[in-house]
């Protein structure tokens, strides 16, 4: 949780803490209940929000069915991508998986505040950067990946964002549905839930009230038939949209 806007990454080392007022004057708190939605694909973008706190989800849906192309958590940004392109029609839809508070801030004034301020403008092209190397990732496994192999690699991408090693076993310290899970890898929940009831039943994971463990981490990385690097499965980099970095 970041109890001010200029705390969060998108404006640390931006905006002095000197000019707080003038980032508060043109931004107000909003709230959204669990499965609540921000906005819809194809609605007008008229402004970006920066999570405070609380969680939400990005997808598509299709036929009935729900495609989740990522999330965002607090600090993070969402609905820059329409405030600075030309085409201002949202690209998915948003909604809360938990109650959620955020920032909102309308596109004029977050265009003269680009202005004032053009590292904020470095700072939205690596979020969209990360987000783009994020949807390659996604389509690597949609494209090329079964049912089996599309589950160990979403149980190796949480484990890299949310692991905590205890005596059971590396815990996901995320609690997530199997309907939800089925949605990150694009199947059904029945296909899903047979995927990871064979990873557990061959100990290489545990499911305990809606929590995940990991068992036999170097089984599940086989089983992904990738050797890509944990850092390649962080789903928001560790710089956090540093200027260092910028």
């Amino acid at each position: 949780m970041y109890d001010s806007i200029i705390d969060t990454p998108f404006f640390k080392h931006v905006i002095s803490p000197d000019n707080e007022e003038e980032i508060a004057s043109i931004s107000n708190l909003v709230t959204f209940k669990k499965g609540e939605v921000l906005y819809r694909e194809g609605d007008e973008g008229n402004c970006m929000y920066i999570v405070r706190t609380g969680a939400l989800k990005i997808y598509r849906e299709h036929e009935g069915q729900e495609f989740i192309l990522g999330h965002q958590f607090p600090g993070e940004a969402i609905g820059e991508l329409e405030v600075f392109h030309y085409d201002s029609a949202r690209t998915a839809t948003v909604a809360a998986i938990e109650r959620a508070s955020l920032w909102r801030i309308y596109k004029e004034d977050m265009v003269k505040l680009a202005l004032r301020y053009p590292k904020l403008l470095q700072k939205t092209i690596y979020i969209l950067s990360e987000r783009l190397a994020q949807a390659d990732r996604q389509i690597e496994y949609l494209a090329f990946l079964d049912v089996y192999v599309r589950a160990a690699n979403l149980i190796l991408d949480l484990h890299a964002n949310f692991s905590l090693s205890t005596e059971k076993g590396d815990l996901i310290q995320w609690k997530i549905t199997q309907q939800h899970a089925a949605n990150m890898i694009g199947v059904s929940r029945e296909s899903a839930t047979r995927a990871f009831h064979e990873l557990q039943r061959e100990k290489i994971i545990r499911f305990e009230n809606r929590y995940i463990y990991v068992l036999d981490l170097e089984q599940l990385k086989e089983i992904s038939k990738s050797a890509k690097k944990t850092s390649y499965r962080k789903w928001h980099s560790s710089k956090k949209y540093s200027l260092d970095y910028l």
